[in-house]
């Protein structure tokens, strides 16, 4: 292969990423959609479940934000094994375990038996979403990493997953005398069960062992791709790449309330549109309401296609995510605004689709230059700092709902938060960005000059 750098105007550089992803993304994204089905579908069973176990708002928002905790401990400990072991075996282990105590929640008799299976799966999941991140960044350069996360983070768990969750609680219910709720906890813990069989066998660790490829192909990609293993990386100097950068640390900073946004709308639209349905007098069913509940991310991924796919061809990011986290702080206002139905449906579209387009273009930042070693801690502590954010506003909104009786004051405390992950992007992308390319600057006069770095 001629050049070692992509380029987009090469037909041997496309054909190359174009069998690489066909090859890898689906399988991505099966993984990434069968993820988060497990974590949301908690909010499609509240509907019934809540009520057949006798759960308050604030247990089920515990309930919810508990899953966070051994995520967030095993965060990097995990990610330094993916490393380690290669992501063919170690994302197969996350799904084979996840897939198993998803399936156990179906058995839970108990606000609190429901609170352990939470726990334990977080602590079997942990580590996957920081691992898909860094096995694009080992993938894909810059160029095109953009619309390969868009495509591997195709919210199909919300489009797909919502509906059927809630058509499998609604017409399984009492099947063998068993609640809906608790077939569907059972049938989607099956899912990543069976597709680890297959991501055992089809999934390729990294470039150099891609047999399906050419010799001269796998060299290229691996001489392209901004991720290596050519250099290693402690890791308490690669934590000190996080928070000895505060460029990096305020992107973290982002990332987490931004991420305070993402995980409650996953948890809690179902159930803010059939609290809009009884507030305003609308009869709605558990099928309705997961309908529902998927028409904002369907006009949002359509949305964010063309908005990752221009962030990459101009390579901007910063003003691409700043701008998304406007759009979805506004949609957040909106709904609580909202008195119809209509409206309400838009405030969720603007804010399911701002996120995704602040989320998309963020996280092709952390990772510039960095060996895997490095990679794998830093994407690790940006997620973790996300996690903190996922933890915090499902217990917010149901302490502040149990309080209020409305989702308002909740909704108006995620739309500060997201307003605020704003700024910290436009600061970090501005202010330090012309702090890091004017020490940059300087750095090469100094070169010139003396032959050698200061």
């Amino acid at each position: 292969m001629a050049a070692s750098q992509y380029d987009p105007d090469n037909p041997q550089h496309r054909a190359i990423l174009n069998r690489v992803a066909w090859r890898l993304v689906p399988l991505l994204a099966a993984m990434y959609s069968m993820a988060y089905l497990d974590r949301i579908n908690i909010g499609s069973a509240a509907l019934t479940m809540n009520a057949d176990l006798g759960i308050s708002p604030s247990v089920f928002g515990l309930a919810t934000s508990v899953f966070l905790v051994g995520y967030l401990v095993l965060e990097i400990p995990s990610n330094l094994l993916f490393v380690r072991f290669g992501a063919r075996i170690w994302l197969t282990r996350i799904m084979l375990t996840w897939g198993a105590i998803s399936a156990a929640t179906a058995f839970i008799q108990s606000p609190t038996q429901l609170v352990i299976a939470r726990i334990l799966l977080g602590i079997a999941e942990a580590g996957f979403f920081p691992g898909m991140i860094l096995y694009l960044a080992m993938w894909f350069p810059k160029e095109v990493r953009g619309r390969m996360f868009f495509l591997t983070t195709l919210p199909f768990a919300v489009i797909v997953g919502a509906p059927a969750s809630t058509a499998l609680i609604q017409y399984t219910d009492g099947w063998f005398g068993i609640a809906g709720w608790r077939i569907m906890f059972f049938v989607e813990g099956l899912l990543p069960i069976a597709l680890g069989l297959i991501t055992a066998r089809y999934l390729t660790s990294k470039p150099s062992e891609a047999t399906w490829l050419p010799e001269r192909d796998r060299q290229w990609l691996s001489s392209v791709v901004e991720v290596s293993g050519s250099e290693k990386h402690s890791v308490l100097a690669s934590l000190k790449l996080v928070f000895g950068n505060a460029q990096l640390a305020l992107f973290a900073l982002a990332y987490g309330l931004l991420q305070m946004g993402f995980y409650a709308q996953l948890i809690f639209t179902p159930q803010i549109i059939a609290a809009f349905g009884a507030t305003f007098q609308v009869s709605l069913s558990v099928v309705q309401i997961g309908l529902l509940t998927a028409i904002p991310s369907v006009i949002g991924t359509i949305a964010n296609y063309f908005w990752a796919r221009h962030s990459d061809r101009t390579n901007e990011r910063i003003w691409h995510a700043t701008v998304g986290a406007a759009i979805c702080s506004s949609g957040v206002i909106l709904c609580v605004a909202s008195k119809n139905v209509v409206v309400l449906l838009a405030g969720l579209t603007m804010l399911q689709g701002g996120l995704m387009f602040a989320l998309v273009p963020l996280w092709q930042l952390p990772t510039r230059g960095l060996s895997t070693s490095a990679a794998a801690v830093v994407i690790a502590v940006v997620n973790s700092v996300g996690i903190v954010g996922s933890f915090i506003s499902p217990l917010v909104i149901g302490w502040l709902r149990e309080r209020t009786g409305s989702f308002d004051s909740g909704l108006i405390f995620i739309a500060a938060m997201l307003a605020l992950a704003g700024l910290c992007i436009v600061v970090g992308g501005t202010v330090f960005e012309r702090r890091r390319l004017e020490r940059e600057r300087l750095l090469g006069l100094n070169i010139l000059s003396t032959g050698e770095p200061s």
